[in-house]
């Protein structure tokens, strides 16, 4: 596909979109919810229900929220401005946890569970407004065409620096005993994001037709747009029910680790491998999907990633039994699940109209929440009957996810989203 000249003001905005995303990546690593997150939860209460409540409580706060301010940030002349405060505050929960772990000398109780779990939601609530900004502000800031490069190039600096940074310092903290092993990372977490939300302040946005309507949406009238969105695009029908059936494998997430943890009997040490191996697996899928992206459109990207998404649990259950000292390889596959997250927003991006792109995020991040809320369950059946049933049915159901990302049409060929509407 024909690539556009990158005027200057593009170049600039590409390199502190870089440094930012690179810089968020570091501290994200080091709070990765498939590892870190769920591994502290346990040292406050091992009941595999409330680990189930991760991943319910992680979507809910990140659709909720960007729902009903999606109409605050259309109405914001610089978007830019919201991805900046929102990166600073999702620091605070972080500074909260670490200080909590320090003062308390690593002795907080079961109680501290719920407290830590209320924090998480308004971190995810944060985290989901944080989105829904960034995605409209690169919607507005680079044209398509250099997206999927941007997250390519953002993936591997940023995982490069966290991994490096993960060998000097994770692997010193997680060689102390039980909590005290979190309290420097969650400070860590917390000082990086709001370093990372300086660097938005460089960003050369120009004022948009904002700055008019209102700023907050009633739940009914949230909810009412969200049917209207679904109602008047079959495209964007078709991406959300494909991602609602992807987002399974985000139920599993706080399990992947117990389930390792459990089959070898390791230290907290091995935290640390399966951390890195993780973002290594997201920088690998982000680069090889990124640059197919740019030259073949999103939804080659999405056809490449839903069938792999697929394969994980199912990865899972074969090495755990057969081959546990392999078990890092289902980490590194498993990083492919945020870069695929990603290209459903840049997919979104593409079919939505300039002035809708938050309603689409917003949007399309509800109707990913509706499955988490058999997340406690599926925690519990792990609990009840093991992982084998669990993780091989959620495979199976991230397999018709992958079926219907062949049914997307391909937004970049003239003419190809009208035909298919017509449809309609």
């Amino acid at each position: 596909m024909k690539q556009e000249p990158v005027s200057r003001e593009e170049r600039h905005n590409l390199l502190v979109l870089l440094i930012n995303q690179s810089l968020f990546r570091v501290a994200w690593i080091f709070k990765t919810e498939s590892v870190i997150i769920p591994a502290f939860l346990d040292t406050l209460s091992g009941s595999g229900a409330l680990r189930g409540l991760l991943p319910l409580l992680n979507r809910l706060g990140q659709s909720v929220a960007p729902l009903l301010m999606s109409a605050g940030l259309r109405a914001t002349p610089v978007k830019s401005v919201w991805l900046a405060r929102t990166t600073f505050l999702m620091g605070l929960p972080f500074l909260f946890f670490g200080a909590s772990v320090q003062i308390s000398e690593g002795t907080l109780g079961h109680g501290y569970a719920w407290v830590f779990l209320t924090a998480y939601v308004i971190f995810f609530a944060l985290h989901g407004v944080n989105e829904m900004a960034a995605g409209t502000v690169l919607g507005k800031l680079i044209p398509p065409q250099r997206r999927g490069r941007l997250q390519a190039a953002a993936a591997f600096l940023g995982t490069g620096c966290a991994v490096a940074m993960a060998l000097l310092l994770l692997s010193r903290w997680l060689s102390q005993p039980g909590q005290l092993a979190y309290g420097k990372i969650f400070l860590f977490v917390g000082t990086v994001m709001i370093l990372a939300s300086l660097t938005i302040r460089f960003l050369r946005e120009p004022a948009d037709g904002g700055g008019g309507g209102r700023r907050f949406l009633a739940p009914r009238e949230a909810v009412s747009g969200v049917l209207s969105n679904l109602r008047g695009d079959r495209v964007f029908r078709r991406l959300c029910g494909m991602a609602m059936l992807f987002v399974f494998v985000q139920s599993l997430f706080p399990h992947f680790q117990r389930v390792g943890l459990d089959a070898q009997d390791q230290s907290l040490q091995v935290l640390m491998i399966w951390v890195i191996a993780q973002h290594l697996g997201a920088v690998s899928f982000s680069t090889l999907t990124g640059i197919l992206a740019d030259r073949s459109g999103v939804r080659a990207a999405l056809r490449l990633l839903l069938p792999c998404a697929a394969i994980a649990p199912l990865l899972a259950v074969v090495l755990v039994r057969q081959f546990p000292d392999f078990y890092w390889v289902t980490f590194f596959w498993i990083g492919l699940v945020p870069v695929t997250f990603r290209m459903q927003v840049n997919y979104a991006l593409e079919i939505a109209p300039a002035e809708k792109h938050p309603e689409y995020i917003s949007t399309l991040n509800l109707c990913m929440t509706l499955p988490f809320l058999l997340s406690p369950g599926i925690g519990y059946l792990i609990e009840r009957i093991g992982y084998s049933v669990p993780f091989l049915t959620v495979s199976a159901v991230i397999g018709l996810g992958a079926v219907a990302a062949f049914l997307l049409p391909e937004p970049r060929e003239p003419g190809a989203l009208q035909g298919f509407r017509s449809g309609n």
